[in-house]
C-alpha cells in the first residue's frame, strides 16, 4: 500500500502534490478520493475514502457515552474534510488544517500502510529521531 516518505511543497493556494507512487494507488483502487483530518501528533492524516469508511465503522462501534471516545470522535470528525486529486495529482489542504498542523511551505508526505501522513517538514525532521524509540517493543510484540 502506501510506503516511503517524499518531500514536497505547498503552493500559494494550499495544494500539495501527492507522490506519483501514491497517486497510482489512489487512482487504481480508490478513484482519487481522500478524507483529510488531524492526527494527535499534529500532522494531517489522508485516508482513501474507502479506508476512511472502515475507520468510521470502527469508531461507531466504540462506546459513544465515554468521555474519551466523545473527545476523540469530536476531534477527528470536526477536522475531517473530503478532497479529490486534481488533474495534476494535487490535493487541496484547507487553511484550517494547514494551520493546525503548522504547515507553511515544505511538507513530508509519508506512507503509512493504508493512509498517508502530511507533516510540516521541520516538524517531521524534529520528530524523526524519536520515531525509532519503541521499534524493539513493537518488533517483539509482532514476534519479529
Amino acid at each position: 500500500m502506501f510506503r516511503g516518505s517524499f518531500e514536497h511543497s505547498v503552493d500559494s493556494k494550499g495544494r500539495v502534490s501527492v507522490p506519483s507512487r501514491f497517486r497510482d494507488i489512489l487512482a487504481e483502487r480508490y478513484e482519487g478520493k481522500l478524507v483529510l483530518t488531524m492526527d494527535f501528533d499534529k500532522c494531517i492524516m489522508a485516508y482513501p475514502l474507502e479506508e476512511w469508511e472502515r475507520v468510521e465503522e470502527k469508531i461507531k462501534s466504540l462506546p459513544q457515552s465515554q468521555k474519551e471516545v466523545k473527545d476523540f470522535t469530536r476531534f477527528v470528525f470536526s477536522n475531517a474534510t473530503e478532497c479529490e486529486l486534481d488533474k495534476q495529482g494535487r490535493i487541496l489542504i484547507p487553511p484550517a488544517l494547514r494551520e493546525r498542523a503548522g504547515i507553511s511551505k515544505g511538507v513530508m508526505v509519508v506512507g503509512i500502510i493504508n493512509k498517508m501522513e502530511i507533516w510540516d517538514r521541520a516538524a517531521w525532521e524534529a520528530r524523526r529521531p524519536q520515531n525509532g524509540d519503541t521499534i524493539g517493543e513493537v518488533l517483539s510484540t509482532l514476534g519479529l
